[in-house]
């Protein structure tokens, strides 16, 4: 069982039910279709936003972007209409719109955005966690390929600003 403010989740291997701060012994749980015997290990809530880990190391995310929350990529470099996505090319280009459209269908996250190896990376996530705005995991390279640091660097930095530590020690 996992919950957040606003929901909870129940699950197994094979069921994913649902719940809302609203919910009562008389109500039916909401059960999304694209959730069940999908192998859903672990179920992690954000506050608009949730994730499910299968048993085969996938992460599928849902709900707002949030700051990139659902981990699907730069909005504006996915194709339009695609999850995560802008629904039109004029949003996408014009920015019209600050947020791309809720995620109502889990949606697999990539764990290999930026990089500039060709081809899909495949990538096995073994944990994943998630706080109001943001989501988290622990994903191994199945391949086994070093990303070179350079590449890793421009990823981290299109995704996610990133600050300098300082070397400062003075705490004067």
């Amino acid at each position: 069982m996992s919950a957040q403010s606003s929901s909870f989740f129940a699950y197994s291997s094979s069921l994913v039910l649902q719940g809302e701060r609203d919910t009562t012994p008389e109500m039916f749980p909401i059960i999304d279709p694209e959730l069940q015997n999908r192998s859903v290990i672990s179920v992690v809530c954000g506050f608009h936003h949730s994730g499910a880990l299968t048993s085969s190391g996938k992460l599928l995310t849902w709900g707002v972007y949030s700051h990139g929350a659902l981990g699907l990529g730069d909005p504006a470099k996915l194709p339009v209409g695609s999850p995560g996505g802008y629904e039109n090319e004029e949003q996408r280009v014009q920015g019209k719109v600050e947020w791309p459209p809720y995620v109502t269908v889990p949606s697999e996250v990539r764990f290999d955005h930026g990089l500039k190896a060709e081809g899909r990376v495949e990538r096995y996530c073994f944990a994943a966690a998630a706080g109001v705005t943001h989501t988290a995991a622990l994903v191994i390279d199945l391949a086994g390929d070093e990303v070179p640091p350079e590449d890793l660097e421009q990823h981290f930095e299109t995704t996610v600003p990133l600050k300098k530590k300082s070397n400062n020690t003075d705490r004067s």
